[in-house]
């Protein structure tokens, strides 16, 4: 496997798990405190249990084999592509005008790049692990709830770091109240 596909996978891992992070975790965004839309809930869970729960689905998502996806192939093709530019202009700069070839070099790229559409096949992929992870949180019996503009700001402005908001976020999901009122509406 060539070196910029074992990069691309390796940064479509890291991504991925910034996403799961997002379905039960807090995110953070340029030292700025983001809080979920939604968060997974059920009734009178323990933390012990929500934690791992969440923690196995996440993982259930991440082993999804997505090797032989429509979307890899796409960024593979892509990624040879572009290794096949690079040979082709570095060998071509020896012995011709170097800024010219540069410049049609980096159009060719920008092409190819384009062409392949790399933010969409990296959300094709994360939807179908994120599927994976739905299911499995279905599954232990979770349903979404919809946080209120209220408990976003509370959780903003939480001081104690992660830790705080992890706990703010359990006792949300864990609450059956708020699983009544503020459940997630069926998509149609």
């Amino acid at each position: 496997m060539n070196h910029r596909l074992k990069n691309r996978r390796r940064l479509l891992g890291r991504r991925f798990l910034a996403c799961v992070a997002v379905l039960s975790l807090p995110s953070v965004a340029n030292a700025k405190i983001s809080a979920p839309q939604t968060i997974w809930a059920k009734a009178g869970v323990s933390r012990e249990q929500f934690d791992a729960e969440a923690l196995e689905c996440g993982l259930q998502g991440l082993a999804l084999n997505i090797d032989n996806s429509e979307e890899v192939k796409t960024l593979a093709r892509a990624s040879q592509q572009l290794d096949a530019l690079d040979t082709s202009a570095r060998a071509a700069m020896s012995v011709d005008n170097a800024p010219d070839i540069a410049a049609r070099n980096a159009a060719q790229q920008q092409t190819v790049i384009s062409a392949a559409r790399p933010d969409e096949q990296y959300a094709q992929i994360k939807e179908k692990m994120f599927k994976v992870v739905r299911a499995c949180m279905l599954d232990h019996g979770y349903a979404k709830i919809v946080l209120t503009d209220d408990q976003r700001s509370e959780y903003r402005a939480m001081k104690g770091g992660a830790k705080a908001r992890r706990t703010y976020l359990y006792t949300l999901a864990s609450d059956p109240r708020l699983l009544e009122t503020q459940r997630e509406a069926a998509p149609r």
